[in-house]
């Protein structure tokens, strides 16, 4: 009778127990309205390349990385300061590189010291990948493991753009040593929307209607990413 007792004992305590858990968890993981505005975070777009440097180059229809990686980034920043409070700040606006010498390391540092000039929360950069093998396809987000927030905005990120119903092959998340990655101080990730060398990425990556769902599925995991920051 008496061990009777004590098993209740532990069994009431322990439901107890439990019950707190998930009203914490509750409390922690409850995000209001206020916080999806992301009012007071600052957010880096970083459209690749630029000036002289044209990044990639479509083989079916000629596309210029440079310019669609600007224009990508454009949608995005509109779609941020009409669903959020957020400052979003481009690293470019137009068809220019941020240092006037054509210097890469130099201008990529320049586009992460940015970053910190700005005191920014996140950085996404804007990018359109290329490759020897005409067959290889797809969208991969790019993160660094030096910082644990980073693969998780990059999962958010990426998950919210295959929400987005796309029709285009899921590359997942890749941990890469990106200078623009491993050299920020905040959580960063490097967008790649497709492969200028495949042609139905290339036609796909310029359709409005690609434009539309992955500028919304990017803002999605950003925000996902800052309300709960």
């Amino acid at each position: 009778m008496k061990k009777k007792i004590i098993i209740s004992i532990l069994l009431i305590a322990l439901s107890i127990g439990i019950g707190y858990q998930f009203l914490d968890l509750d409390i922690v993981d409850k995000v209001t309205a206020e916080d999806l505005r992301l009012k007071g975070k600052t957010i880096i777009l970083d459209p690749g390349h630029g000036g002289m440097d044209q990044g990639t180059k479509g083989k079916k229809q000629g596309t210029i990385e440079k310019d669609l990686n600007l224009k990508v980034a454009k949608n995005i920043k509109k779609e941020l300061e009409e669903r959020t409070d957020a400052k979003v700040i481009l690293t470019r606006d137009t068809d220019t590189s941020v240092l006037p010498q054509l210097d890469q390391k130099k201008e990529l540092q320049a586009r992460v010291d940015m970053v910190k000039k700005e005191s920014a929360d996140i950085y996404v950069s804007i990018h359109h990948d290329s490759y020897e093998d005409p067959n290889v396809e797809g969208i991969t987000t790019h993160y660094t493991a030096f910082r644990s927030d980073d693969k998780k905005l990059a999962q958010l990120v990426q998950k919210a753009i295959f929400d987005q119903k796309i029709d285009s092959r899921d590359r997942g998340v890749k941990d890469s040593d990106y200078l623009v990655l491993r050299e920020n101080k905040v959580p960063a990730i490097l967008i790649e929307l497709g492969f200028t060398s495949n042609e139905s990425d290339e036609v796909r990556m310029n359709s409005t209607e690609f434009q539309d769902k992955a500028k919304k599925g990017i803002v999605d995991g950003i925000i996902d990413f800052l309300s709960k920051k």
